[in-house]
């Protein structure tokens, strides 16, 4: 987190680090940032990736940084590097240009996501944007599993509208589904079916 060390390289899953002057080029700036350059990258990054934001969301895991970016929204909102817009009853950070995109027309795109993946990472925010209640059962004794061991959330039309339980025989190079459950209120189709098959088969590449 503090840039002490740095990744140079992998081996299978296994990272190897190494002193941060050893892996950066020369020609990178490594002078430290101010306070003030931090917690304005730390606002900007999350909301080039993540397209709205509140205070306690930049600041996840971050210590002593939720006032610092508290502080420093105001002033950009102020200073209009900032736009402020409601969502559900509770208000959200954007940067001007990410308004832009609502006029874009929406394809019927299905990715299966990882567990890991930047829109599921904070579980409160995606409940309360999308209405989905999601956690890794794999901790949970199998008798009380409800979707399974290591369910994968469905993003399809914008929408996050089903999961699956899956696993993969490597031997065999079969991907099982072992179920698939949708979410309360949506109409299986033909489209869903043609977007889904086509997922798998990226999957399985």
């Amino acid at each position: 987190m503090q840039g002490d060390l740095m990744i140079s390289s992998r081996k299978n899953f296994h990272k190897v680090y190494d002193l941060t002057e050893r892996v950066l080029p020369d020609n990178i700036d490594d002078k430290c940032p101010t306070q003030q350059q931090h917690i304005r990258y730390l606002i900007t990054s999350y909301l080039r990736a993540n397209g709205i934001g509140q205070a306690s969301e930049m600041s996840y895991l971050l210590k002593n940084t939720n006032k610092l970016i508290t502080s420093e929204l105001k002033d950009m909102q102020s200073n209009n590097e900032l736009v402020q817009v409601s969502v559900n009853g509770q208000i959200y950070y954007a940067l001007p240009n990410a308004l832009s995109l609502l006029s874009k027309p929406i394809h019927s795109q299905l990715k299966i996501l990882s567990p890991f993946d930047n829109l599921l990472i904070q579980r409160k925010r995606m409940e309360h944007l999308f209405d989905f209640d999601y956690k890794i059962e794999c901790y949970t004794p199998a008798a009380k599993r409800k979707y399974g061991y290591f369910s994968l959330p469905i993003l399809w039309d914008s929408k996050l509208v089903a999961r699956m339980d899956c696993k993969a025989d490597k031997k065999s190079a079969t991907l099982h589904i072992n179920h698939l459950f949708f979410e309360e209120g949506f109409s299986f189709n033909d489209d869903f079916e043609a977007a889904f098959s086509k997922a798998l088969i990226i999957v399985q590449m």
